[in-house]
């Protein structure tokens, strides 16, 4: 369980912070707004209310016209019985119920002002029937007070009163409008108010964010930055330790074989043997890990050249001698690194030979602008669920034979494939053996297969060579080495003994330099100083164990033979034999 720095919970306090104010500012800007949208409607209620009471009473004050028009006309018909008057009179009485009746429309939802304006009509409604009765010359009951004027009164009073409560409506009206008004002006105030400290919460968080979103990218960058320095010191660490622990093997490698020339019993031969395969199974397992680390790594790097395939098949059946390894000649150029494709092809050789019964052909065939290399086996074949699965890293099939590796031959052989560019196709079947085909491009495919070279015995009888390497092991083993070749062997550990020697003994035929001299790869630079000084300049060979691509480029750029720890015995008697007789 990890703990929280005082950092982190200062940003997390500061975090809820700033989300509460945001949230509170939310409700508060909900809350006004749904005030301001009740003031709003209530706002155009009491305008509705206004309209209503105004329209009621210009409709009274038109009711009361058209009555008081009645009469007059009625008042006149009496004393001239002019008959033209009636229309007038009906006309003027057809208005004041028209008013009547839009004055009750106008007020059908109150029921006060309903009952109120109802009354009143049923009094208009009964004065204009005295009316009529009057110019009918009909007689009415008569009593004290002649009935119009009662009528009159009470419509008098009627109509105050209406008036009055009209005028109270638009009283109420307007103080709730009032109201509404002050309301709305505060709600607006308030809104604006929380508008810019919205504003301001919002510039505040967004400069947070991108003060946030800022470090997040410096944090980026700087494990980033640690990545690459990681990648770069993995790649240092590769290049030293490729060094350094291929130089114990190397020396090793060479004292056992030193070894088996002096030794003559049968049983100590046989030790011996076995000695020598476990120390190249370890060998072998050391190379495949630390291939596969530098291929992850990204140092491996390819450089294509022009490869005659005959003499890549070559070098691999003749480090499987007896007849284990079958290969057509052929004449095939394809265009690869030749370096790696001898490796995949070794890889994919030994792989044969552990899983289909000790046997593995080499075939290559060319169609168009490719060429086809595959190496097959008779062997128990590979399951289709497991095709894929294989050339994953430290997969082994069960009950294999041989299956006591590690499991990355053909992961390795799929990544420097890759890196090649060769597709890799697998074609396999249960008791059908097992065909792995890389496909290349094809550069030439005309004449005679290449000429093969015939082993001969090595000697280096009479030869002078110095060997110069700064690790006192690996320097007597590659000198002990080189005598029992015959050779006349000086050796020394930098390049002050080494002046010092050649100005004692002369030029040398051969000169074996250990690339890493006191840590750093000077053995090219050192061998050049050496072979300035002395006539004839003799032939150089460098060895090494780092395997980077700026130091194979550095010794492809020198012109010297060199040779990757660990080197074994025969590699390095062939070499120097090759330089010296060529010499």
């Amino acid at each position: 369980m990890t703990e929280s720095s005082p950092g982190d919970s200062k940003v997390m306090r500061a975090e809820f912070i700033l989300i509460s104010a945001i949230a509170g500012v939310s409700i508060l800007i909900i809350l006004l707004l749904s005030m301001l949208w009740s003031s709003v409607r209530l706002n155009a209620n009491e305008y509705e209310v206004v309209a209503m009471v105004r329209g009621t009473r210009a409709e009274m004050i038109g009711v009361t016209r058209a009555q008081s028009d009645a009469e007059t006309l009625a008042a006149r018909f009496l004393a001239t019985r002019n008959r033209e008057l009636l229309d007038d009179f009906e006309l003027a009485k057809a208005e004041a119920r028209s008013r009547l009746a839009a004055a009750l429309a106008l007020v059908r939802h109150d029921g006060e002002l309903r009952t109120r304006v109802s009354a009143v009509s049923e009094l208009v409604e009964q004065r204009l029937n005295i009316l009529d009765n009057e110019i009918a010359w009909r007689p009415v009951a008569l009593d004290r007070v002649r009935p119009e004027d009662r009528v009159y009164a009470t419509f008098r009073a009627q109509s105050d009163e209406l008036q009055e409560l009209l005028n109270g409506r638009i009283d109420v009206a307007r103080v709730a409008e009032d109201a509404a008004h002050t309301r709305l002006d505060f709600v607006s105030v308030v809104l604006g108010l929380l508008s810019l400290l919205a504003s301001g919460l919002a510039i505040f968080a967004l400069r947070r964010e991108r003060g946030q979103w800022r470090l997040a990218h410096e944090a980026t960058e700087a494990a980033r930055a640690r990545a690459h320095e990681s990648d770069l010191a993995k790649t240092r660490f590769l290049a030293v330790a490729s060094h350094d622990m291929r130089q114990p093997l190397h020396a090793l490698t060479l004292y056992l074989s030193a070894l088996e020339r002096r030794v003559e019993g049968a049983e100590a031969r046989d030790i011996l043997q076995k000695m020598d395969r476990a120390t190249q199974s370890m060998v072998g397992m050391f190379a495949t890990l630390l291939d596969l680390a530098r291929i992850q790594a990204g140092v491996v790097q390819p450089e294509f050249v022009e490869v005659p395939l005959q003499a890549v098949i070559d070098r691999i059946v003749a480090e499987h001698p007896g007849g284990k390894v079958e290969a057509l000649p052929t004449s095939v150029i394809i265009r690869s690194d030749p370096l790696l494709l001898e490796r995949v092809l070794a890889n994919l050789v030994v792989n044969a030979l552990k899983h289909g019964g000790g046997k593995a052909r080499i075939e290559v065939r060319h169609s168009g602008d490719h060429a086809q290399i595959s190496v097959a086996d008779d062997g128990p074949g590979i399951a289709e669920a497991d095709q894929k699965r294989i050339f994953e890293e430290f997969v082994r099939l069960d009950g294999r034979a041989g299956a006591e590796g590690l499991g990355l031959g053909l992961a390795i052989v799929a990544r420097i494939a890759d890196l090649l560019g060769m597709p890799i196709k697998l074609e396999s079947a249960p008791d059908r053996g097992a065909r792995f085909t890389l496909t290349a491009p094809l550069i030439a495919a005309h004449g005679g297969p290449l000429a093969r070279t015939l082993a001969t015995p090595v000697t280096l009888n009479g030869t002078f060579v110095v060997v110069c390497d700064d690790d006192a092991l690996a320097r007597e083993a590659i000198a002990g080495s080189l005598r029992d070749l015959g050779a006349e062997v000086h050796a020394c550990g930098n390049e002050t003994e080494l002046a010092s020697l050649l100005s004692e003994s002369g030029p040398p035929d051969l000169l074996v330099m250990d690339l890493r001299i006191g840590g750093a790869l000077q053995g090219i630079d050192i061998a050049t100083r050496a072979r300035a000084r002395l006539s004839p300049p003799p032939r150089v060979i460098v060895v090494t164990g780092d395997t980077g691509p700026e130091t194979l480029a550095m010794l492809r750029a020198s012109g010297y033979s060199w040779l990757i720890k660990p080197v074994d015995s025969n590699s390095l008697s062939a070499a120097a034999a090759a330089l010296v007789h060529a010499a």
